[in-house]
């Protein structure tokens, strides 16, 4: 038996920022819109990846939102939860595994869809709202079997093919997730 995936709140989320600090979602937002604004110029990026990590209590899960001025910089903003009811060494191996990147999935679709309508609602035309998103799946390694099952969750958000990053192009969710978790 697989867990059950459900969708995050993520409007509740407090987020933090090496730069910021502590952050709400909205705060956030409007710190993408702020930044957006402020070089209008150079092209922006704006993607959002999430990582896992099993440990003494539990699983620990970090979503990241990475706004990047190509050429410039970028600037992290990230959310961390650990899961203490989800007990991981009960399950044997695949199914365990599976579990924590269908949760990872979950947690970057529901935050950047969320983002995307935001951006829309309040932003609309101040900020790309074409938000990337990036999955801790490759066509290398355990997660290979997953890819497919992934990319249809991703497009069932309303993602397009180019928008979605895999292994190893998703730094979202492969770097910069992995390095706050």
């Amino acid at each position: 038996m697989y867990m059950t995936i459900e969708q995050h709140d993520t409007r509740g989320w407090e987020f933090r920022s090496p730069t910021l600090g502590r952050v709400s979602f909205d705060e956030m937002a409007s710190s993408l819109a702020a930044e957006a604004a402020r070089d209008a110029a150079n092209p922006l990026r704006l993607c959002v990846g999430s990582d896992s990590e099993e440990v003494v209590d539990g699983v620990k899960f970090v979503a990241v939102v990475l706004v990047w001025r190509v050429g410039r910089g970028a600037r992290a903003y990230y959310y961390t939860e650990t899961d203490t009811t989800l007990s991981m060494r009960d399950r044997k191996g695949s199914a365990r595994f599976r579990d924590r990147i269908f949760r990872e999935v979950m947690m970057t679709a529901t935050l950047a869809a969320e983002l995307r309508t935001m951006l829309v609602e309040k932003f609309d035309g101040v900020i790309p709202h074409d938000v990337e998103v990036h999955a801790d799946v490759g066509e290398n390694g355990q997660s290979s079997v997953m890819i497919k099952e992934v990319i249809g969750l991703l497009r069932g958000y309303g993602f397009a093919d180019d928008a979605i990053f895999i292994k190893p192009h998703a730094f979202a969710a492969q770097t910069v997730a992995d390095r706050v978790i």
